[in-house]
């Protein structure tokens, strides 16, 4: 599921079921036929358009991957799923299902039991949170776990535990550092490897293996082209679309391309904003940094009250070219290797001053996730890199899905201040 603009649909979900929470419900027809219900419910009346698209395609995904109706491939951000999709396969992120849970008000009581489980407090909430629902049987079960070795260890390191934890495969695919050309057939190579271990697992022979890529990456194509769309409209003065709607955006980025709900989902969404224009020069235009948190809190109420809008989000945006449906493997590793989480912390505080410059941005906000080691290094690096643009940036430490890390009163004091202080 998408974890943006769908907060009634989760309360919905979560007042009738809560009581009798447990992993068989997950595996019930008559739930997720409740689910789906709900969702074409008048009652739930999406933000845009489009959103009642990448609705549609994660609950059926994820019901389908409960279901078990098609093999189900773990992956973390980075994993193209134009390999996924090509394959037969369902692709299911668990750090996204961590995000869902702490949009629902869960996430404590899973992280607690990951901790039971032996596993550090200082490990990213991300990922305690998805191993406790892993222990307990909430998630669906892999066939497959496939893991990039960027934007961090944390998802290698969990998916190696989940391997023993559901006895299968464990496919770690290494992404050498970029502007070493000389190494991406090997990382074609792996990625052959993994869509080979996929076919054989979704009874694809060679063939038909290759016809599927051809179709996913062609698909991906058409998506780009939309995307591209719409980041061009949000460069202009107010564009409508707010960066909290926005952020919501990752989950069909990283699990949508190479699907048909990709093409649409963009499609939408451009032609939608050309309708309803801008609103005009009248706003602080401000970029945020890293994700935000799930649950409800105070920050964008507060932003709203002093006139600011999020122009841009770090990672809603294309990072690479149109790929070749004829090379596959080639073009999906060039897609992961142009990705500026890939290599130092330079390479991403590099990419944050461009996008700030191409958005014009007043200012921007660095929400430092607890235990997430890549980001919060990275960040002072980050706020260099824009201060030498002009650009004030405000870093915020918290947890983006455990909500007892969250201090509402210091946070609001600090971003207050900061608003005040672009004027």
């Amino acid at each position: 599921m998408t974890v943006e603009n769908e907060g009634g649909l989760l309360e919905a979900i979560r007042d009738r079921y809560l009581e009798k929470l447990s992993p068989e419900i997950f595996r019930s027809r008559l739930f997720w036929k409740t689910v789906e219900g709900l969702a074409r419910s008048p009652l739930n009346r999406p933000q845009w358009k489009a959103d009642r698209v990448s609705l549609t395609h994660f609950i059926r995904v994820t019901r389908d991957a409960y279901l078990g109706k098609a093999p189900v491939v773990w992956c973390n951000l980075l994993v193209p799923s134009e390999l996924i999709h090509g394959l037969g396969c369902l692709p299911f992120y668990p750090e996204m299902a961590a995000a869902v849970t702490a949009s629902a008000g869960l996430a404590p009581r899973f992280i607690d039991r990951a901790v039971e489980e032996g596993f550090s407090n200082d490990a990213c909430s991300y990922h305690r949170c998805l191993l406790g629902c892993a222990v307990e049987g909430f998630l669906p079960k892999p066939d497959l776990l496939l893991s990039v070795n960027y934007p961090c260890d944390s998802a290698v390191l969990s998916f190696a535990f989940l391997s023993e934890l559901y006895g299968v495969p464990h496919l770690e695919v290494d992404v050498p550092l970029p502007g070493r050309e000389e190494q991406l057939p090997l990382l074609a190579g792996q990625l052959e490897e993994a869509a080979s271990l996929m076919a054989g697992i979704s009874g694809r022979r060679r063939e038909g293996m290759m016809q599927g890529l051809a179709e996913a990456i062609e698909l991906s194509n058409r998506a780009l082209e939309y995307l591209h769309r719409v980041e061009e409209m949000r460069k202009r003065e107010d564009c409508i679309l707010d960066g909290r709607d926005a952020m919501g955006n990752l989950s069909v980025l990283a699990g949508c391309m190479g699907s048909e709900a990709g093409v649409e989902f963009y499609r939408l969404l451009a032609e939608e904003l050309e309708e309803r224009g801008c609103r005009g020069p009248q706003s602080l235009r401000l970029m945020w940094m890293h994700l935000k948190p799930w649950y409800a809190q105070s920050i964008f109420h507060i932003l709203e009250k002093y006139g600011a809008r999020l122009v841009c989000e770090e990672y809603t945006h294309a990072t690479w070219e149109p790929m070749d449906p004829g090379d596959p493997f080639a073009s999906l590793a060039l897609k992961l290797e142009s990705h500026f989480l890939v290599g130092p912390a330079e390479r991403r505080a590099a990419h944050l001053a461009r996008l700030a410059e191409e958005y014009r941005v007043d200012g921007a906000i660095h929400f430092n996730h607890w235990g997430c080691r890549q980001s919060c290094g990275g960040a002072p690096l980050v706020k260099k890199a824009l201060q030498e643009k002009g650009v004030p940036v405000l870093i915020i430490d918290g947890d983006c899905v455990d909500q007892r890390e969250y201090q509402e009163g210091q946070i609001s004091t600090r971003l207050e201040a900061f608003l005040e202080s672009l004027g």
